[in-house]
């Protein structure tokens, strides 16, 4: 099967990751244009290119599940991105309310905005006019942002960092080495360990934040190990898109320094300039789906079990959607479409809201998060 399929699919089979992490974007354009559903025999999957193809699959999780073996639920267990139905809604659920506009309309952002503050100038002290934003801004930004929402001490910064970076190495292991698993799984161990007085704390004195929710919900709580496995996905996610987004809008607008004056015009436009560069390059480029029977995309049979990677950067640049794709342009009025977010029941639990649109547009019309069955 696997010789027919690099005779069936001559594109997907010179697909190498390497290639991709360097620039997806014309092996993208290449595959949306020829291949469109294709076969990866490099990694043993389906890759997709086209938005219209994506925007089905993420919203059937009948027929396209994450309830299934993964590397990420061998490294955190079973949270609310490694199962369906039930379980899924009620994690996603409980773990919404610090995202709600509500709550982040009212939270003070005086210590994060304190925080960036220092960075920058630190940044402007050590460098001048240049500095590394990654490691200078992006990642202590994330860090501060999601241990600040999920209510773990800003002391624990330093010891976290190391445990993302075993858990960022080991979700990348493609290749199966044991080592980088055993690192990764290790690392989540500890956190599980360092939790438990987090949680003994928070539950004699509520501070407002997504743990000091779960552990005080006597009501339907969730047990320790659900709270765990939640925590540590919102904890990897949260710093590995917010990390990315901030380097790669800053990337972005000052490689396109004409276009500087556009974004600053107001908040509007600001948000505007965020959502064309979350299209242009997001911080996740896939989202995986395992299928849960015998099916076809495109006409190409997807055997049960087979995993299917919806390329979401290629997504973002399809033409069929979005107007000379390759071009970052600040005021493009659609920029809010992209699928950096995914959509349906596994978009990402950090999206911000947004105000009603045409359904057909809207990421988050696409995105209903059913009431769990009494």
């Amino acid at each position: 099967m696997s010789d027919s399929r690099v005779d069936r699919f001559p594109l997907g089979a010179r697909v190498r990751l390497a290639d991709l992490a360097v620039d997806p974007y014309p092996t993208f354009a290449e595959l949306r244009e020829a291949e469109p559903v294709t076969w990866v025999p490099e990694i043993e999957r389906w890759f997709l290119t086209r938005r219209d193809d994506m925007l089905a699959l993420l919203r059937d999780p009948d027929l396209f599940t994450t309830d299934a073996p993964s590397t990420i639920r061998d490294m955190f267990g079973v949270h609310m991105m490694t199962t369906e139905g039930p379980a899924q809604i009620r994690y996603k659920r409980k773990c919404l309310p610090p995202f709600h506009a509500s709550r982040l309309r009212t939270a003070s952002l005086a210590p994060l905005v304190a925080e960036v503050e220092r960075r920058v100038a630190t940044l402007r002290a050590e460098g001048g006019r240049t500095g590394e934003v990654r490691t200078g801004l992006a990642r202590p930004i994330a860090l501060h942002s999601v241990l600040s929402v999920l209510g773990i001490p800003l002391a624990e910064t330093e010891r976290v960092n190391e445990w993302y970076e075993h858990f960022a190495r080991a979700l990348a292991n493609f290749a199966g080495a044991p080592e980088l698993r055993a690192a990764g799984k290790g690392a989540a161990d500890a956190f599980g360990r360092a939790l438990e007085p987090i949680l003994d704390e928070l539950e004699r004195d509520p501070d407002g934040s997504l743990l000091s929710d779960l552990v005080c919900d006597h009501v339907d709580p969730l047990t320790a190990e659900e709270i765990r496995s939640n925590a540590l996905i919102i904890l990897f996610g949260g710093i590995e898109t917010t990390e990315a987004m901030i380097a790669n809008a800053v990337w972005a607008l000052l490689s396109h320094p004409r276009q500087l004056p556009a974004a600053r015009a107001s908040e509007a436009a600001l948000d505007l300039a965020i959502e064309e560069t979350l299209r242009w390059e997001p911080a996740v480029q896939s989202a995986a789906r395992h299928a849960t029977r015998d099916t076809e995309i495109r006409g190409v049979r997807i055997a049960e079990g087979e995993v299917v990677h919806c390329m979401l950067g290629a997504a973002n640049r399809d033409p069929a959607h979005f107007t000379d794709p390759d071009r970052f342009d600040v005021t493009r009025t659609n920029a809010g479409d992209h699928l950096s977010f995914a959509v349906g029941r596994h978009f990402c639990l950090g999206a911000p809201p947004r105000p009603p649109r045409d359904p057909r547009r809207d990421r988050n019309a696409l995105d209903p998060l059913p009431r769990a069955p009494p």
